[in-house]
């Protein structure tokens, strides 16, 4: 046991450190002006990176976690440097990320008294309540000898079970305060995983074995288990198609030919087929959220419980039977859990030949046939089915896919090839846009030697695009396409398809004249000191991704991309329940007979 004098700051730091931190994404003010200077001496082991907007540092930090598996940390000021954090915090809550945001708070002596950025009402030094909802447990500590505590149980709170993000609240005068600290060695949580009942697992392992038609459901959390291997021997084991949500993308790898593309709203044609055909699903690491459930409505993309049974294994035993009864129930990790189903398995024959592998890749080809059209047209300005096929060619196979919402994310969902675990990061809960560019950073700092490419909308690249500024001044070498279509084109034809052509309101942007507004990416990026450029013809888009990825430095390509229907149409399959039951004037029921899907 050791003891020293040291700040409250430089204890903070010295806990972060010894947890194996080696990245801050920081905005400063005064309120984290002390804590700060405690990394000044420590510089040597933690580095500390500014960010624009704390939204951004929030984003860095999740998305630094998605690419490595390593926690970073977010330090912020007092009032609206916390309260700026918030859009962050709920991304990486909603998609189960860690990290531990660290905020400045009012000097002890001063709470209550309505001091400067203070939330004061109804209670003193109040921001901590504001973020309760979307941190797994905050902090707020009074003392200093608290602080080491403190700190050993935030990592264990974001480490076990459900990951997540957590808070600290630091008041001013302890960030600055001398006083002992000592540091007592020896682990502070568990090594373990918790594997799923053995009773459990060899009844879902008996009904698995026993079915005709089983498919696995993969979610987010087989790839934060890293259980894609385990996946990957049961799917082979059982002959199943696998399918997934948008945060387990990348836990089957593409390629694969029991690969069955997404299900749900925005799913396909094999992944939507094979599950609402099935007879056992195994749903894996699964929230079974709207999107991936086709709003619930029976017969699209589930048939659960009437002609299908459900296992599902999750670390959060709430999330077992929470939107569809199961057949088995397994609360546990999803790796430790999939190996002693596998286990449990034992051998079978191969699946290669069979009726169902037959009908399987039958559906597959009917989905490539579907996005044929929009693929490999020529068009101008260029489809996104078009962009990301070059983008594709491209992107290395090891390389990073970072979107974050609307067009972009939901057409990478269902249509773009992603062949393993964190090569794929999208703000699958919360789906907001402006978390793509700076995930982007973030993963890119994490994993240097890896190409990483953020493929977002120019809504999204207008309320985060100013993160750049922290990509040039390290010279991260990131490569950043900005799908431009001069409004927002997701939304603007949701309306039309639920309104009419005549009811669209502010997502065309136009100038005071009426003339439409596209703003000028590659400009503004250059401004900021990037490489930039535009590109307008699909054909020269995959060259000039060749040209950003040998390019030193953040590189941002802006792409002319389509705005009028049909060219600007996404590929859903399935039924998203957004209050009004029609979908181009059809009824779902007309929509999936018309197209045949």
């Amino acid at each position: 046991m050791t003891e020293k004098q040291l700040t409250g700051g430089q204890m903070i730091v010295d806990c972060l450190i010894r947890e194996g931190v080696d990245r801050v994404f920081a905005v400063p003010g005064h309120g984290n002006t002390a804590l700060l200077d405690a990394f000044v001496d420590r510089s040597d082991e933690i580095q500390v990176i500014p960010a624009m907007h704390e939204q951004g540092a929030a984003h860095m930090a999740d998305g630094y976690y998605r690419a490595s598996g390593k926690i970073a940390a977010v330090c912020t000021s007092i009032g609206p440097g916390a309260t700026n954090t918030l859009t962050g915090l709920v991304t990486a809550f909603a998609d189960s990320q860690p990290f531990i945001l660290i905020t400045g708070a009012v000097h002890t002596y001063m709470e209550n008294r309505g001091v400067l950025q203070e939330i004061d009402r109804p209670h003193g030094n109040n921001f901590p309540r504001m973020a309760e909802p979307v941190v797994k447990r905050w902090w707020q500590p009074s003392r200093l000898e608290q602080i080491p505590t403190v700190m050993a149980q935030a990592f264990n709170t974001m480490n076990e079970g459900r990951k997540g993000p957590v808070l600290v609240d630091v008041p001013q005068d302890l960030q600055a305060e001398f006083g002992n600290y000592v540091h007592v060695p020896g682990d502070r949580r568990a090594r373990t995983r918790p594997t799923g009942d053995a009773r459990a697992i060899a009844e879902a392992a008996a009904l698995l074995a026993s079915a005709k038609r089983p498919v696995i459901l993969a979610g987010g959390g087989v790839i934060a288990a890293d259980a894609s291997e385990e996946l990957r021997a049961i799917a082979e084991r059982l002959g199943a198609p696998v399918t997934h949500s948008f945060m387990g993308k990348g836990a089957f790898p593409a390629d694969h030919d029991l690969y069955a593309w997404p299900c749900g709203d925005m799913g396909s044609i094999p992944g939507n087929r094979m599950t609402t055909q099935a007879d056992v699903i195994l749903a894996v690491g699964c929230r079974f959220s709207d999107r991936i459930t086709s709003s619930y409505k029976e017969g699209i993309t589930f048939n659960i419980p009437s002609k299908t049974k459900l296992v599902q294994i999750d670390i959060d035993g709430f999330e077992i039977g929470r939107n569809y009864p199961v057949e088995v129930g397994v609360v546990g990790d999803a790796k430790s859990s999939l190996a002693l189903l596998r286990e449990q398995l034992g051998e079978g024959p191969d699946y290669h030949g069979t009726e169902y592998f037959e009908e399987l890749q039958d559906y597959k080809q009917r989905w490539e046939d579907h996005l044929a059209p929009m693929r490999e047209t020529d068009y101008l300005p260029m489809t996104n089915s078009r962009a990301m096929v070059e983008i594709r060619k491209a992107l290395p196979r090891e390389g990073i896919l970072v979107t974050d919402s609307s067009n972009p994310a939901n057409q990478a969902f269902n249509e773009f090839p992603i062949y393993g675990p964190k090569t794929n990061i999208v703000a699958g809960g919360m789906s907001g846009i402006g978390f793509g560019l700076p995930a982007a950073i973030g993963a890119q700092i994490a994993v240097p030697g890896t190409p990483v490419l953020a493929m977002v909308g120019d809504g999204s690249f207008l309320q985060t695009g100013t993160e750049l500024s922290t990509a040039v001044m390290l010279g991260t070498p990131l490569v950043v396409v900005v799908l431009n279509n001069g409004g927002w084109e997701a939304i603007k034809d949701l309306q039309i398809s639920l309104f009419g052509a005549d009811r669209r309101l502010i997502t065309n942007w136009c100038t005071p004249d009426g003339k439409p507004y596209f703003a000028n990416i590659a400009e503004f990026a250059r401004s900021l000191g990037c490489t930039a450029e535009r590109v307008e013809d699909p054909s020269r888009l995959a060259e000039a991704v060749q040209r950003g990825f040998a390019t030193d430095g953040p590189v941002v390509i802006e792409a002319m991309s389509a705005h009028e229907l049909p060219w600007s149409e996404m590929h859903p399959t399935g039924w998203w329940d957004i209050t009004v039951p029609a979908y181009h004037g059809e009824t779902r029921d007309e929509y999936v007979a018309q197209r045949g899907f």
